[in-house]
This record gives structure tokens, sequence and C-alpha cells, in this order.
């Protein structure tokens, strides 16, 4: 038995005419918002007053429904672009600035200090373990691969 499987699952389906869900809810929103201030001003004042508080949410509202820029929504747009004006351009190495994380998975076990003939032998163990990775390092770096004839 053979199954259809979705092929674009990222695409937004479209709820009336070209608008999807999300642009519809946008529209709502914003139209909502700019009817209000449209309402409570036109009463009292002239055109002169009212268009310029109107025109704004009214326009961001189309804005932010159909434009993108670069297949990025103008909303999300605006935001990139005010956190890139916020952050630095340039990073600056800052010796010992990073962080730091102790992690004790056995916190129980603590280390006793080594002292006298213990601290020795582990002295001497530990010249003996660099001299056999010398010894490995130099024979790795002194093979040469065959040549081919």
């Amino acid at each position: 038995m053979q199954y259809k499987i979705p092929q674009n699952v990222q695409v937004e389906d479209k709820i009336v005419g070209p608008l999807t869900l999300r642009q519809l809810i946008k529209l709502g929103v914003g139209g909502g918002i700019t009817y209000v201030i449209y309402v409570t001003l036109a009463k009292s004042f002239f055109i002169e007053v009212w268009l310029i508080p109107v025109l704004i949410p009214g326009i961001l509202t189309l804005l932010s429904t159909f434009v993108s820029i670069g297949g990025i929504p103008f909303d999300q747009w605006i935001f990139l672009s005010i956190e890139f004006m916020k952050n630095p351009r340039k990073r600056t190495f800052v010796m010992g600035a990073g962080d730091n994380y102790a992690v004790t998975l056995f916190a129980d076990k603590v280390k006793k200090v080594q002292t006298g003939a213990d601290a020795e032998g582990k002295i001497a163990r530990d010249h003996e373990r660099l001299q056999k990775i010398g010894e490995i390092s130099k024979m790795l770096d002194s093979y040469s691969k065959p040549q081919a004839i």
C-alpha cells in the first residue's frame, strides 16, 4: 500500500485567497488598531490632525503583512536590524575572558597532596612517559611513505 508524503511542509496554507492565517491575523489586529485611532480622532479633529496617527499603524501593518526583504519577513527584518545595530561589529580577544567551567565528576573523592617519596616517584614516571612520547613522535616523523614504482 502506498501513502502520499507531503512535499511542501514549510509552505503555509492559504486561507482566504492568497492570504495565510498569519497574514489575516496581522491585518485584523493592525486594521483594528488603525480603525480605533481613526474613530477616536476623526470625531473631534480635522483630517490634518488624525491622518498621520492613522497612517503610521496602517502602513506598518501593510509592511509587516506583505513585504519581505531577501526572503525575510519585514517585521523579522526590523528585529534583525536592531540586533545588528546593538551588537558590536568587531570582536576582540581578551585573555582569560572565557567561561571557566570547573566540572567535578566525583566530588566525594578528594585528591591527596603528594609529599616526599610519592611526589618524586610521580615526577620520575612523568619524565619517563614524556621520553617515550618523544621517541614515538620521532619514529612517526622519520617514517616516509614508500614511493610508487
